[in-house]
């Protein structure tokens, strides 16, 4: 392999062949589904790592070693999925009720997916996943529905509305990422032995609150 761009200018560096007549399986090209991961500056990759909701998703390979998480479940092709997030997942898609106005606005689902926030913090008490929405709650609301709509006072083009009822709407996009993760990884033949209930015809629709709140 050789990555310019990182430094590498030789194969020898990292000498990783596939099998005779096998191929590696990896899109050089960058074509394929391609998660981009974002931190801080001064993490290092192993934090990343360990925060990763699948556990066969933190095998990684540092240009040393390879690094292989619960060996017995990865190469048999099965994984676990990390705690709070199985808990939460597990929660929000027992308690989500679709808005019966299928032209709701964005201020109609914030508040939906509050009702099911508030069901599933009654489920799972104590996660890492609710400090945002804890801020969100001590803001006073300054959402005005008779602002206009290009007015940036008490509509959601307004910094504190956008905060005060995007973090509901926030959450829910975040829960229905980790169900399509979950999907995809199961699609692909991964066994997640202990994956929340989540019946086939689930919508993992997520919103964006501006569009919405200019429909």
């Amino acid at each position: 392999m050789s990555f310019p761009e990182l430094g590498l200018s030789t194969d020898r560096l990292y000498d990783i062949k596939p099998k005779p007549r096998g191929g590696l399986p990896f899109d050089f090209n960058g074509y394929g589904g391609i998660d981009l991961i974002v931190a801080q500056d001064g993490l290092i990759a192993s934090d990343l790592l360990n925060g990763f909701d699948l556990e066969i998703c933190k095998a990684s390979f540092d240009g040393k070693k390879f690094h292989i998480p619960d060996p017995h479940l990865t190469f048999a092709a099965k994984t676990k999925m990390e705690t709070n997030r199985r808990a939460v997942v597990g929660s929000y898609v027992a308690h989500y009720q679709v808005p019966e106005n299928q032209y709701f606005g964005a201020i109609e689902f914030s508040r939906n997916a509050s009702t099911t926030i508030s069901a599933v913090r009654r489920d799972v008490p104590n996660t890492p996943f609710y400090k945002r929405l804890d801020l969100a709650n001590m803001l006073p609301d300054l959402y005005n529905p008779n602002a206009r709509m290009f007015d940036h006072h008490g509509t959601f083009q307004d910094p504190m509305v956008k905060m005060k009822h995007g973090a509901s709407i926030q959450f829910h996009n975040w829960c229905c990422k980790l169900i399509d993760r979950l999907r995809k990884y199961q699609q692909r033949g991964i066994e997640v032995v202990d994956a929340p209930t989540i019946a086939a015809n689930f919508r993992t629709d997520q919103f964006s609150i501006i569009a919405h709140e200019m429909m």
